[in-house]
């Protein structure tokens, strides 16, 4: 289900502003969307869930919004090598957490665009 944290991530970058929850009831798939924010603060990467992702990606495309959780990905490695250096990041606060990742500043901390909680300070390993 790592899969499913990786949309989260995608998704829950894109909610912050009132948006995607327009849009959802726009399309017809809010009670959608409120059982994916259900289930991610619960905690849960399950089946039920990956396949909610799926009906709000496909509501959105039909729409003319392609790839809401999915996206397009990519791979380029870090050229040079040596040392192990670490960036302070603000991570998911939730129970199973999504990959997002924003820089740490000199502002508050920002909040999950699903559940409205703030994101807790973490150091990633580059």
């Amino acid at each position: 289900m790592e899969l499913v944290g990786e949309r989260i991530g995608r998704l829950c970058s894109q909610a912050a502003g009132g948006q995607l929850r327009e849009h959802a009831e726009r399309y017809g798939v809010a009670e959608v969307l409120d059982r994916i924010v259900d289930a991610v603060a619960q905690g849960r990467r399950d089946r039920p869930l990956a396949e909610d992702l799926d009906l709000l990606d496909a509501a959105f495309a039909r729409h003319g919004i392609d790839g809401l959780t999915t996206g397009v990905r990519g791979f380029e490695p870090w050229l040079g090598g040596g040392g192990r250096p670490t960036v302070a990041a603000w991570a998911c606060p939730g129970p199973g957490p999504c990959p997002r990742k924003v820089p740490v500043d000199d502002g508050d901390p920002p909040v999950c665009g699903l559940t409205g909680a703030p994101l807790v300070e973490s150091r990633i390993t580059l």
